[in-house]
């Protein structure tokens, strides 16, 4: 390739999509998690995939700005991009390590989960070096895919303690249904039990801290369990891991006890209008012919930007407090909408709204969760990830643009 046809990132055109990130909105929902809390209960905000599709190191950014010292991710990648992101704060791995990558935890101060007696044997391998490496360990209650048995737990302390390069500081858990109370009691009481019957071992002398609440924990109120004092004389502490909720969604029907609200809107780019006679058929499959002269939009947003393509009919775009509603199958870069009832004087030279959420017209993640047959978890993590990103509300010190 010549150097005439080589381009910088800063000569790539505009996107075709866009998402804004309401950051004051985040933490107005952060404060409002944190009241829902028992007292003393601190926060673990998980930000892992991408913070729900949000952008992990502006995420983490105002999360600092607002005096939160910890996050946790899934894995030693995401750890990397946010310690290259200029956040100093704790960082706790809730997948772990793999073998390899017990260095770099050590140099980037990561706090790893550890779930497997093969973590155990690959720290018992590992070089000593520095200071002891802070880990948490996971007990499975029920989850059935990462973590200690509660008969496997003392087991794993006994290898524990012997491995001079390694200090458990956590105990944790995940709940399968935090939503569902009585199961989730379920869980807690696991918890609790193997641990009480544990903290005497001296592979958790320093011990300070259990955490097992989820989202849909903090709402059914299983958020810390009854534990006797440490050996040591002090109380352990307990941290809430809440997700979905920082982000203003919730794990099952809205609960007015915690008002947060969304912070994710999505815009798409105007691509084409044009008049289609009645008749006409609309995108793939003809699944759609026109009953009237009709006025079409195309819009830069299909399912490789995270549209679900079972929105196809579904859908729909704002303009001027007007739907436009989609028309035939979600193609992967583009939909279409039509455009017919709206003035051609307020239809938008260039950016169209799919998600706004302070406009209760327009179309929403949890509905398009709903429609979509999925959750919002899902359309979070894959709406706009390959769009640009803007972020409002509180300074950043820059958009996590990925493409």
């Amino acid at each position: 390739m010549t150097s005439s046809l080589r381009l910088s990132c800063g000569d790539l055109p505009k996107s075709r999509s866009r998402v804004t990130i309401d950051l004051g909105g985040l933490l107005e929902n952060v404060g409002t998690v944190r009241k829902a809390l028992p007292l003393g209960v601190d926060l673990l905000p998980v930000i892992k995939s991408n913070a729900y599709g949000h952008g992990i190191v502006p995420v983490s950014q105002a999360m600092a700005l607002d005096g939160l010292s910890r996050v946790a991710v899934m894995g030693v990648d995401e750890g990397c991009h946010l310690r290259d992101g200029g956040f100093e704060g704790q960082i706790v791995l809730l997948g772990g390590f793999s073998p390899e990558e017990i260095s770099l935890c050590r140099r980037l101060l990561l706090t790893p989960v550890i779930h497997h007696a093969d973590q155990v044997r690959a720290l018992e391998l590992a070089p000593s070096q520095g200071p002891p490496l802070g880990i948490h360990v996971k007990i499975d209650t029920g989850m059935g895919r990462l973590g200690f048995l509660p008969e496997d737990f003392p087991a794993a302390l006994d290898r524990l303690a012997e491995i001079a390069s390694v200090r458990i500081e956590g105990v944790m858990t995940h709940f399968p249904m935090a939503e569902d109370r009585e199961d989730a009691a379920r869980c807690r009481e696991s918890l609790r039990a193997t641990l009480a019957s544990s903290l005497g071992h001296p592979a958790l002398s320093g011990l300070t801290v259990v955490h097992m609440a989820s989202s849909g924990a903090i709402l059914s109120g299983e958020v810390v369990c009854d534990l006797p004092l440490h050996p040591s004389g002090r109380r352990l502490a307990f941290w809430a891991r809440p997700g979905l909720l920082l982000y203003g969604h919730y794990p099952g029907p809205r609960d007015p006890r915690v008002p947060v609200r969304p912070i994710f809107g999505v815009e798409a780019r105007l691509l084409s209008v044009r008049s289609l006679p009645r008749g006409s058929s609309v995108s793939y499959g003809r699944t759609v012919t026109l009953k009237r002269d009709s006025r079409i939009g195309i819009l830069g947003m299909g399912y490789a930007d995270g549209l679900p393509r079972l929105m196809s009919g579904k859908g729909w775009a704002t303009i001027s407090g007007r739907c436009a509603p989609f028309l035939g199958r979600v193609c992967m870069d583009m939909v279409a909408v039509d455009l017919t009832e709206i003035p051609s004087d307020e239809i938008p030279a260039e950016w169209v709204t799919l998600i706004d959420p302070e406009n209760p017209l327009s179309l929403g993640v949890d509905r398009l969760a709903e429609e979509g047959k999925t959750i919002p978890y899902e359309i979070l993590c894959l709406l706009g990830h390959r769009s640009e990103r803007r972020y409002v509300g509180v300074p950043s010190k820059g958009a996590d643009r990925r493409v």
